[in-house]
């Protein structure tokens, strides 16, 4: 039976998850090294040291290119590690930036327990081939005459994409460069000097550039970490899939397309048991079977029709057709195995022709070709577990140990609304005035006989078989003491009432999921600092 970690969010505001811990990334990034050399794995014709090194090099080439066109990066070094984490562009809470912070520290120059000093470029993968969900961020405003707390949404476009963040241009500009204004107009009864001030400026700019709402918010970010020191490269997902370097890993998945599927498919099977899941979609579904057609863990879409389908292949003599199905489809003749074939299929990406990994590959493909030591969250290392299961088998190697990143920050005095009797109490309090009310009496006027009768009675408790009579006596006692209760029962049920709302404004003031643009800049970055001194 394999067995699963299990990770979970940190509870308390300004706690971090880290691990391994900041001590141990040299001797991390050198067990990967180590391992990835005795991987015997060849990929369209390339060993796995050739694709690795060729991969690397596109990466580097091209994350410096990215980068330098919206701010200053440094130049790596030759022979660097090279350090990656992810995640889709979007204004994810402040655990999910985390991340970025703790990249930009591990890949610091850091001695070993050898004494050798681990020199590292750092790199973060910006998932741009998930769905677009939102595009509005949720605010908790305080209601100035009750107290109360509620959720608004702040919109920075008209409507969500629906299509690959890659697709998701801006529909409503106007909505967009105003964003910065209302975000700040909504949260700073809360926050005074929100982030989003600094960092709308550079979106704005950014929208000038790319005209697409999830690079506009991704170049924003990443410019305003380079304003904070933070020296990390950044690349989109859209530019290393056009790479000949990632066509050679997606040939050597699809040439085997049927064994991939059987390997893929029962250790989903495998996960899904151990973990008790019933649902065919999680953690993501199997791959399927049309006729001749076997589904393949990639996506297709394009600009003329930009909503995601599932990449299929089928085998026509010593050529393969990939298709979406539908209305999109290429066919390789280069015999597979070869680097041609990757050389053919990379010829076909284009702007009508995106050919893109699933999370499961893409992960695989960052961790095993372009990074020495992949940064996750909680979320991503949850699945790529799973990853590695298929990895293992498809392949037959040991896969790199990966590094899981998180954090807890709520907004400023989040627990403002946790005073006073919790409901739970209240409820327990409440249902004594009519089960216990003995206990109240300090509170209320009581004829003392019938106390005194309570507490014999409750001292006295007969044997079973003889307790009927016993509980009709006691249960007019506690009628009778009840009803000199009422007004306390009503001055409890009104309290009631409160705690709810306050634990209703509680609750919405302190989740961790609030978009880290809402938070003080110089705050964030101090308790990110905190925590990752706290960890070294």
């Amino acid at each position: 039976m394999i067995a699963y970690r299990t990770y979970r969010a940190p509870a308390q505001d300004g706690e971090a998850l880290i691990e391994p811990g900041l001590d141990f990334i040299a001797e991390s990034v050198t067990r990967n090294k180590f391992n990835a050399a005795a991987w015997d794995v060849a990929f369209s014709g390339l060993t796995l040291r050739d694709l690795r090194s060729s991969a690397r090099a596109e990466l580097l080439r091209d994350a410096v290119r990215y980068s330098q066109s919206y701010r200053n990066v440094l130049i790596p070094k030759a022979g660097d590690s090279i350090l990656m984490a992810g995640h889709q562009p979007s204004l994810f809470h402040p655990g999910v930036w985390f991340k970025n912070f703790a990249l930009d520290r591990v890949s610091r120059p850091t001695q070993s327990i050898d004494g050798s000093t681990l020199q590292a470029t750092a790199i973060n993968l910006v998932v741009d081939n998930d769905v677009a969900t939102s595009s509005a961020v949720r605010v908790p405003v305080i209601d100035s005459v009750t107290g109360s707390v509620r959720q608004e949404s702040v919109l920075f476009d008209s409507a969500a994409g629906g299509v690959p963040y890659e697709q998701n241009r801006i529909r409503d500009r106007a909505i967009f460069d105003s964003f910065g204004k209302r975000l700040h107009a909504a949260i700073q009864a809360i926050v005074p000097h929100p982030l989003v001030d600094r960092l709308w400026v550079h979106a704005r700019a950014a929208a000038g550039r790319c005209e697409n709402v999830s690079c506009a918010l991704a170049q924003a970010r990443h410019a305003l970490e380079g304003e904070l020191g933070l020296q990390t490269l950044e690349i989109p997902l859209s530019v290393i899939c056009r790479t000949e370097s990632f066509a050679a890993f997606t040939i050597a998945i699809l040439g085997d397309l049927a064994r991939f599927r059987d390997v893929y498919n029962d250790s989903i099977s495998h996960y899904r048991l151990q973990h008790g899941i019933r649902s065919t979609a999680h953690p993501v579904p199997e791959l399927g079977l049309q006729g001749e057609w076997t589904e393949a863990p990639f996506w297709i879409y394009g600009d003329d029709s930009p909503q995601r389908r599932a990449a299929w292949v089928r085998k026509s003599g010593s050529a393969i057709e990939i298709s979406d199905l539908v209305n999109r489809s290429v066919r390789l003749t280069t015999p597979l195995g070869t680097i041609g074939a990757a050389e053919e299929l990379a010829s076909h990406a284009g702007p009508n022709w995106k050919l893109r990994p699933r999370a499961l590959m893409t992960t695989m493909y960052a961790r095993m070709i372009l990074s020495d030591l992949f940064i996750h969250g909680i979320g991503g290392a949850k699945y790529d577990q799973l990853g590695d299961q298929i990895a293992s088998r498809w392949f037959g190697i040991t896969p790199s140990e990966m590094m899981v990143v998180s954090a807890t920050v709520k907004l400023p005095n989040a627990t403002r609304f946790a005073t006073g009797p919790t409901v739970d109490q209240l409820k327990q309090r409440i249902r004594s005035t009519r089960f216990s009310p003995e206990l109240f009496a300090n509170e209320a006027s009581f004829v003392e006989p019938l106390l005194k009768r309570k507490r014999q009675m409750l001292s006295e408790i007969p044997e079973r078989g003889r307790k009927k009579e016993w509980h009709r006596e006691l249960t007019r006692l506690n009628q009778t003491l009840a009803a000199h209760l009422t007004s306390v029962r009503a001055e409890l049920e009104s309290k009631l009432i409160e705690a709810k709302q306050a634990s209703s404004s509680s609750s919405i003031f302190q989740s961790r999921e609030y978009s880290f643009c809402m938070f003080d800049l110089e705050e964030l970055h101090k308790t990110f600092r905190s925590m990752l001194d706290t960890e070294s």
